[in-house]
């Protein structure tokens, strides 16, 4: 298995670097585009940039059966270094600075001439195809935190090679991925394997209209981490949409006796003008050896918003995402966001507890570069979602975050 993956990448790689070219001088211009300064060729061939962010976070709890400390939080603080070279090759390559820590997010090389420049391939680290919400850099998301009904099941970044390919109505994105950077080495067993992919269409993408439809599904080898005797290879875990506080409450702990699972979601957005909804769900069945019963647990959320000024949430078919916010007014864009979301980590033996939240919004879009958020989300956690044991069960509570985001 771990031989076939090396191939791969190893082909993915070959192709990326194909042919030769002359080395050359080339004059490149400097221009600002969303307030992000860019250097390039003239001809497009070569594009230099930097991409900076930084999201300074709030909270205040209103406490139930456990203490929660406000407070304030650096969420982010990245740096990501990108490039076009040559006109076919983007690279890519983020660190996060956020908690007085080093973290690379993505890393990786694309090539952008395959099918006729309607598709690509990348090998690096970066994330995986599943999911509408994950998949939406943090920049544009309509809430502050991604949903807690999807949140602990995602994918995430990880090494990988991917090729995708789109057309006006469709898009499709598949690959083979391993462990995330951080696990750089290995010791006697090989690297797990997760086989990921991703169809998105977009039946309706005009005149401010926007129907998006999606399914993702994976096949994944249980990631064995118990290299520090924690006693088992896979756990969900996830917060209750707030990051100042960092009690993960819904939490399986390490399961034993994983031997593969599947993971499928579904999505869909609507768009007309100022009004938008969306809701993904996302399923996980785990398979257990050893005469025990499988596993299965979900989550879901749905949202809506709508903006009190005349903006709207533009679509990227070639990503099957939705993109940057532009102000049509200097005074910026002002929107309403409603989301409802629920996670439940407990079935047979593990009892990682069932929550739900409910999150009110207001964002304050002053211009494609600077947001500002305030959400407010009422929490109920049943008697499972106890932390893993380091928190009282049954804890209801709220909070009321806010978050300036500057991105440039």
């Amino acid at each position: 298995m771990r031989n076939w993956f090396v191939k791969l990448a190893a082909v993915a790689l070959l192709m990326a670097f194909a042919g030769s070219v002359l080395a050359s001088s080339t004059e490149l211009n400097a221009t600002s585009e969303d307030g992000i300064l860019f250097f390039k060729s003239d001809d497009g061939s070569f594009k230099w940039w930097v991409d900076t962010r930084v999201y300074l976070d709030m909270a205040f709890y209103n406490e139930d059966k456990n203490p929660l400390g406000d407070g304030v939080q650096l969420r982010r603080g990245r740096m990501a270094w990108k490039a076009i070279l040559w006109s076919d090759y983007y690279v890519e390559f983020d660190v996060d600075f956020a908690e007085e820590a080093t973290e690379v997010k993505d890393a990786y090389i694309r090539y952008d001439g395959l099918f006729n420049r309607t598709g690509y391939a990348r090998v690096g680290n970066f994330r995986a195809p599943f999911g509408l919400e994950e998949n939406t850099t943090s920049r544009y998301l309509m809430f502050m935190e991604r949903s807690q009904g999807t949140d602990p099941f995602m994918i995430g970044r990880r090494m990988g090679v991917e090729v995708a390919k789109w057309s006006d109505k469709f898009r499709i994105a598949a690959g083979v991925f391993g462990p995330d950077i951080e696990d750089y080495e290995t010791t006697d067993e090989d690297v797990n394997l997760n086989f990921v992919g991703r169809l998105t269409t977009a039946p309706i993408n005009d005149d401010g209209k926007v129907l998006h439809l999606g399914a993702s599904g994976a096949w994944r080898q249980a990631t064995y981490a118990s290299l520090d005797d924690s006693g088992g290879p896979v756990r969900f875990r996830t917060r209750n949409e707030t990051h100042v506080s960092d009690y993960k409450y819904l939490n399986t702990g390490y399961m034993d006796n994983i031997d593969n699972f599947t993971q499928f979601g579904g999505e869909l957005a609507f768009v007309a003008n100022r009004f938008m909804v969306q809701t993904e769900y996302i399923g996980t069945n785990m398979s257990r050896k050893n005469d025990l019963e499988d596993l299965s647990f979900a989550g879901y959320y749905g949202m809506a918003s709508f903006f009190l000024t005349d903006d709207s949430h533009p679509y990227d078919h070639t990503s099957g995402e939705f993109g940057k916010v532009r102000p049509n007014s200097k005074s910026g864009a002002l929107e309403l966001a409603l989301r409802y979301s629920s996670a439940d980590l407990t079935d047979q033996d593990v009892l990682g507890g069932e929550s739900t939240a409910m999150t009110a919004g207001l964002t304050w879009y002053a211009n494609p570069n600077i947001k500002v958020y305030m959400n407010y989300s009422m929490i109920d956690n049943d008697e499972n979602a106890d932390a893993d044991g380091g928190r009282v069960g049954d804890d209801d509570y709220g909070v009321f975050q806010m978050r300036f985001l500057a991105a440039f």
